[in-house]
């Protein structure tokens, strides 16, 4: 596939995964690629507080958004007025506004690729009226794009970023990590406060009764009145590097992948990293799973449609370690050729082109 961009800009916080498979699909359409983590030019103090703005007064709080914002968008388009490029693709919105958008797209082809819901933006009020300045928007989701067209933006297309396999990927046996050891079943993520807390927890629940370990952040606490057999297999942790991830991944036979309420067809990339460090993903029923991503594949998923039947299924695959690493095989490969980077890139160019 032929160079179609001279130069191509990404936006998108470093620590995922997802960043290097965006570089690698623009790496395929573009000469020269640049990554920018506008969020580590910011000091973390700072974006603390930004964080817990929402607890200040209705004025307070509107002075300091107009000054975070200001700051960040400057420092956004000054990285785009000294590279120059011809595409801008973006995570999310990164706290842009929706002139600093009418601006790159007055000079570049500007993409978004939406890793959280636009319907619900707790760290941007702007995230959904920057859209529309977009010349193509990518949504992992299909009722989010479905939404989106709605509105009346019709260069919204479903696309899914593939896996980062210099992240993720099978460790030799004696590259495992010691000191975590094998366990059965493997959660890693943070918790609510709210409902949302409550739901994550009660899926939780379904996988004590087996070798199970689970990491996030203190939320978690919240909900051990409620499932106090939680609390023996919690341990509290900030944040886990992607090399740390992926040994634990390595070291897991099952990883539940919940649906978060913001995500409504679509599937946490989560899924995409456990198979690709050997685990079985146990995947919370959403319709593009079996509908889309993984559309051909003749096997049956390990799909929960019901909690209160999660810990069998879990239980199913422990107790069947060859169908276990049989059906991650396969579920592994036929990601791996469906949405290769190359292939994404392909998909890419020409949503662009229509």
């Amino acid at each position: 596939m032929g160079k179609k961009f001279e130069r191509a800009l990404l936006l998108c916080p470093a620590q995922y995964s997802l960043s290097n498979s965006l570089l690698e699909i623009l790496s395929h359409l573009a000469e020269g690629v640049k990554h920018s983590d506008i969020r580590s030019a910011i000091s973390g103090r700072t974006m603390k507080f930004n964080s817990q703005a929402f607890r200040l007064p209705h004025g307070l709080r509107r002075k300091w958004e107009k000054h975070f914002l200001e700051r960040v968008n400057e420092r956004i388009l000054r990285q785009v007025k000294e590279y120059n490029p011809d595409l801008v693709l973006i995570y999310n919105s990164l706290y842009m506004v929706p002139e600093t958008c009418r601006f790159i797209s007055s000079m570049a082809r500007l993409v978004f690729f939406m890793g959280d819901s636009p319907f619900y933006t707790p760290q941007n009020n702007y995230y959904l009226s920057c859209l529309p300045h977009a010349d193509l928007i990518l949504s992992p989701d299909s009722y989010w794009q479905q939404q989106l067209v709605t509105m009346g933006l019709e260069r919204t297309v479903y696309f899914m970023p593939g896996v980062d396999k210099s992240s993720y990927f099978r460790l030799l046996p004696d590259c495992g990590s010691a000191a975590e050891g094998r366990v059965g079943v493997l959660y890693v993520g943070s918790c609510y406060l709210n409902s949302w807390g409550y739901k994550k927890a009660l899926l939780m629940s379904s996988f004590t009764r087996f070798n199970f370990r689970l990491y996030g952040n203190s939320a978690w606490r919240r909900w051990f009145p409620f499932f106090p057999d939680l609390e023996r297999v919690f341990s509290e942790s900030g944040f886990i590097s992607q090399a740390d991830m992926n040994r634990m991944y390595n070291n897991a036979s099952v990883i539940p992948v919940d649906g978060n309420p913001g995500i409504i067809s679509g599937v946490h990339l989560r899924m995409f990293e456990a198979l690709a460090a050997g685990a079985l993903p146990l995947i919370e029923h959403r319709n593009d799973v079996d509908g889309l991503i993984f559309r051909g594949l003749e096997e049956e998923l390990p799909l929960i449609r019901d909690y209160r039947k999660a810990g069998d299924i879990a239980e199913y695959f422990l107790k069947n370690e060859r169908e276990r690493a049989d059906l991650v095989n396969r579920m592994d490969a036929f990601l791996a050729r469906e949405y290769s980077h190359e292939l994404n890139a392909i998909r890419l160019a020409e949503a662009l082109a229509r």
